[in-house]
């Protein structure tokens, strides 16, 4: 599949996605029981319709956000690849093409997520919502006595990560058709290394914004 074709797939998936989220939890009626708690009615309904009116920059910017995050990865196993010195020379859009592919991974947690709050866990507030992320190590610990910089690096410890590293991993050994665990290293040192750095970039910013 050409990385257009798979680059409009997953801009579909995500609009979907976000509106069946909208949808389904009544997002709108969240918010608005929100607000209500710490303002008054009339403020409340302000901020809802002003919210509403920009709804449609969330949808705008996903293309966006997944050709920065695509584009890091393939940075990322691009600049690994470098470093190993290896006779295989790829190019960056092939790199670029692997890691769109991994987005559907990606894509997926907005659809488990849906069905967790509307089939499981039905009676839910708008900060449940946001601070859930399925399959992660997150949801086993008590997410209000964590500070805040923790939150991002403990929810990124989940099952769609692994399964989003270990479709790299197949990848790359396709492209180099090498022996696995070779790709599993370079991928490992490459991408696990950008995540990091990733990681550490978010909780030094959540620090100094809190």
């Amino acid at each position: 599949m050409k990385r257009t074709k798979i680059f409009i797939a997953l801009i579909l998936l995500t609009i979907i996605s976000g509106g069946l989220f909208k949808y389904f939890l009544n997002i709108d009626e969240l918010v608005f029981n929100f607000y209500a708690e710490e303002l008054a009615q009339e403020k409340a309904i302000q901020l809802l319709k002003a919210q509403k009116k920009w709804d449609w920059l969330g949808y705008a910017i996903a293309p966006l956000i997944i050709l920065i995050r695509s584009g890091l990865v393939a940075m990322s196993l691009s600049i690994g690849m470098f470093f190993y010195d290896m006779e295989y020379k790829l190019k960056f859009n092939q790199f670029f093409r692997l890691a769109l592919l991994g987005e559907f991974v990606l894509v997926l947690v907005g659809f488990v997520k849906l069905g967790y709050f509307y089939f499981i866990k039905t009676d839910y507030t708008l900060q449940d919502i946001q601070q859930y992320y399925p399959l992660s190590y997150i949801n086993f610990l008590d997410i209000k006595s964590l500070e805040a910089w923790l939150i991002y690096p403990l929810q990124t410890i989940n099952l769609f990560e692994i399964g989003y590293f270990f479709v790299l991993v197949y990848g790359l050994h396709k492209l180099l058709k090498n022996k696995y665990w070779k790709s599993f290293e370079i991928t490992a040192v490459s991408y696990g290394t950008g995540l990091v750095i990733w990681m550490g970039l978010v909780m030094f910013l959540t620090l100094n914004m809190s």
